[in-house]
């Protein structure tokens, strides 16, 4: 890495969605300069619309002052012109489309012009870019995965390629901590990483249980908030069993008449709402009605709970210690 980890660093960011614009948000926060990269010219506005969204929740939060984000915002460049972008790049983060033929292109271009030194992150959530990228950059490539919304979630998934070098993790792991974020390594690439495998067991089974009527979307949701998300902050997963009693976990997973549900790719109720046009934010209606309002409005709603509970709780989800 061209420059040295305690200085300011120049961070290129390819991809100015949701995700590449609370990254953005991150890094300049810590004081870094962020170029945030773009083909389509509306994706560079909107990410500009929601970079100010995101520093309003921040002054009314009370964690910054309007001098601090207007500094913050002037260290973010908005661009469409890649290869200026790229100049004197120390880190280089790819944040596009979840597509293979796309993080290949990006790739290849990024091992023409991106610099000879330049570490580069891939923000994949379940791709094995390291088949997908040029020898020129395999050395200096990893995974990080950070999880929306990016500028205020803390965890980030590393995860190193088969012939990454160990500094380059070692550097991300400094650098995300001093971010105040949390660095998880993998040991190796798995699809899916830690999280998004937890969640798709998860929803398999919220799913047939939406399905097969036993409970709405709604009641899901307000059964989780009320008992796994709050134990979950302080034990997480594996803590919980040794509270449980493993002897009694082990006898549970023995139960024969507790039938795990099979496992259905194609859920009705998920894929109902699909065939309807009802996405989610994006399109105004998903499993909730958000009433007209646009996804700036609603992730805006998202992001100062969501700064409300982490601030009750920094010391237990930024240090992951145990009870």
């Amino acid at each position: 890495m061209a420059a040295e980890m305690n200085s300011p660093l120049q961070i290129t960011i390819i991809g100015a969605g949701l995700m590449g614009t609370g990254i953005a948000h991150a890094f300049a926060a810590g004081g870094h300069a962020v170029a945030l990269y773009d083909i389509s010219q509306e994706r560079l506005d909107s990410a500009s619309e929601s970079l100010r969204k995101i520093a309003e929740v921040f002054i009314e939060s009370g964690q910054l002052t309007l001098e601090q984000t207007d500094a913050l915002q002037q260290r973010i460049a908005l661009s469409p012109d890649l290869e200026a972008s790229l100049a004197n790049a120390d880190i280089v983060v790819e944040a596009a489309s979840e597509s293979p033929a796309i993080k290949t292109d990006i790739f290849n271009q990024l091992a023409q012009l991106a610099p000879a030194d330049a570490v580069v992150w891939s923000n994949t959530s379940s791709l094995d870019v390291f088949e997908l990228a040029p020898t020129e950059l395999q050395s200096r490539l990893l995974i990080a995965h950070w999880f929306a919304p990016a500028h205020i979630l803390p965890l980030v998934e590393l995860v190193p390629g088969p012939t990454t070098e160990s500094q380059h993790i070692e550097s991300a792991e400094r650098l995300l901590t001093d971010l105040g974020k949390t660095a998880v390594k993998l040991d190796r690439y798995v699809p899916g990483f830690v999280i998004n495998r937890l969640l798709r067991a998860l929803g398999r089974e919220a799913f047939y249980l939406i399905d097969n009527g036993y409970i709405t979307a709604e009641g899901i949701d307000q059964a989780v908030k009320a008992s796994l998300a709050p134990r979950m902050m302080v034990l997480g997963v594996m803590q919980r069993y040794d509270f449980t009693g493993l002897d009694l976990s082990a006898q549970n997973f023995k139960n024969a008449k507790f039938v795990d549900a099979p496992v259905d790719l194609a859920p009705r109720t998920l894929l109902e709402r699909v065939e309807n046009g009802n996405l989610g934010v994006k399109t105004g209606k998903g499993f909730y009605d958000y009433g007209g309002m646009s996804v700036h409005e609603v992730s805006r709603r998202r992001d100062e709970r969501l700064l409300s509970v982490l601030n009750a709780c920094a010391s237990v989800v930024t240090t992951g210690r145990s009870v």
